[in-house]
């Protein structure tokens, strides 16, 4: 991997442009926008230290599907396809970051299109567009620019799960799930927040995650295998929803099944 400076306000790509590179934050913050017929460039969000972005360029040879922007002095880990195959060979371990973002990047693209084409026929082209947009879509957003949220354990179970007494998140989204068994990195999963759990399992590896989609601040379901409550309606794959809103001030959220004693309080205030 080679290390690249931007200054602020210089582009790092263009959406359209050709590309073989991915890109990790050592510093800094980058914007990520697309261009909207009528509007310019709509920032979709916000991506800071460790976060990892551009990765689709390793995969395959299509133009960027969004602009990345340095919104301050911003420090760069680069790597090409080729340099990703010597490291895969001389050290796997430090792959580990981006295998994660590609995982947890299949896992959305997967939902948005299980949302978008239950109940409709589309085209192949309409199909391609989907995963485009999907891809371009999973960024982190400062929560600066958003209502404070407050996480804490209501249950002994959760504090004994790991659960801080109290967390902030800083930036959404922010991904909640079941941390792996054993030492060692869990390239599989990309969580903010994991918690213990025994079988047999109320939380998943990659459970929920709280994050803004269009306007609103929701939980949203990742795939579990039983499933969240939020504010006691059920999310995920088994559900009518796989996301619903928070709503302005306390919010229950539970995970797993209507036994879970995995609960948790999500305070939303104003901004």
């Amino acid at each position: 991997m080679r290390l690249k400076s931007f200054g602020q306000g210089e582009t790092v790509f263009h959406e359209g442009a050709e590309g073989n590179e991915a890109f990790r934050i050592l510093t800094g913050r980058i914007e990520i926008s697309i261009r909207v017929s009528g509007q310019g460039d709509v920032p979709l969000g916000h991506l800071v230290p460790g976060d990892i972005f551009g990765e689709m360029a390793l995969l395959d040879d299509k133009p960027r599907s969004a602009t990345a922007r340095t919104l301050e002095p911003t420090q760069l880990h680069v790597m090409n396809v080729e340099e990703f195959n010597e490291l895969f060979l001389a050290d796997p371990s430090a792959l580990s970051p981006f295998l994660s973002s590609f995982f947890e990047r299949l896992r959305n693209t997967n939902e948005l299109l299980r949302r978008e084409l239950e109940g409709r026929q589309v085209t192949p082209r309409q199909v391609h567009q989907l995963l485009e947009q999907g891809a371009a879509a999973d960024t982190h957003e400062a929560i600066s620019s958003l209502p404070k949220i407050t996480l804490t354990p209501a249950t002994k179970e959760a504090r004994k799960a790991g659960a801080p007494d109290m967390l902030v998140p800083d930036r959404l989204p922010f991904r909640i799930g079941r941390r792996q068994t054993g030492e060692g990195a869990d390239i599989l999963s990309a969580n903010d927040l994991s918690l213990r759990d025994h079988y047999p399992y109320q939380i998943s590896r990659n459970h929920c995650a709280i994050e803004k989609i269009g306007s609103q601040l929701v939980v949203r379901d990742r795939g579990s295998t039983l499933g969240t409550i939020l504010n006691g309606q059920a999310i995920g794959t088994e559900a009518d929803h796989m996301f619903l809103p928070l709503q302005p001030g306390a919010n229950k959220l539970t995970l797993g099944g209507e036994d879970s004693a995995f609960q948790f309080n999500i305070q939303v205030e104003s901004a």
